[in-house]
């Protein structure tokens, strides 16, 4: 029960503040049909877990598939680009999209910040949208170029590094 309680906390802290993307990144990004055997296993750390199977990633106790086409509910892209793996994962008809890296067992995740600062740093950079202001909530639509600015200055910030448990 405290363990859910922690997942719910986790993602409504994610939730309120949200910088979505029109489509799955990078757009020139090698498409993941399967994990390499070096990083599957569990990851963990106090709030959250993630599972790295061969052909899914299990977060949370939700399941995702991999998919090279635009995922639908219960989907998952992941993209390789800059020796990052970036996971975008369907939410409405916009996506969420994190950075992850692996090094030393561990699993290092990202995401672009929607406070009030980092949007106007990320507007240097990329036209930015509001979708709703009071709950912070912004769409973007990079370009190959525009994308590759977002990685280059450090714009994804790490939000978690979970151990490997396994």
């Amino acid at each position: 029960m405290k363990r859910n309680i922690l997942y719910l906390s986790v993602f409504i802290l994610l939730a309120c503040e949200q910088v979505y993307f029109a489509t799955p990144q990078p757009l020139k990004g090698t498409k993941i049909k399967s994990f390499i055997s070096d990083i599957q296993g569990n990851y963990a750390d106090s709030t959250l877990d993630v599972s790295v199977l061969n052909d899914a990633l299990v977060i949370a106790h939700d399941t995702f598939h991999l998919t090279t086409q635009t995922p639908v509910e219960g989907q998952v892209s992941v993209r390789f680009h800059k020796n990052f793996y970036f996971v975008s994962i369907p939410d409405s008809s916009f996506f969420s999209v994190y950075m992850a890296n692996f090094n030393e067992n561990k699993l290092a995740i990202y995401m672009l910040n929607a406070d009030e600062r980092s949007i106007d740093i990320l507007n240097r950079f990329v036209s930015v949208d509001t979708l709703n202001a009071k709950e912070e909530h912004y769409l973007i639509n990079p370009g190959k170029k525009e994308f590759d600015q977002l990685v280059d200055n450090d714009l994804f910030n790490v939000v978690s590094v979970l151990e490997k448990v396994d």
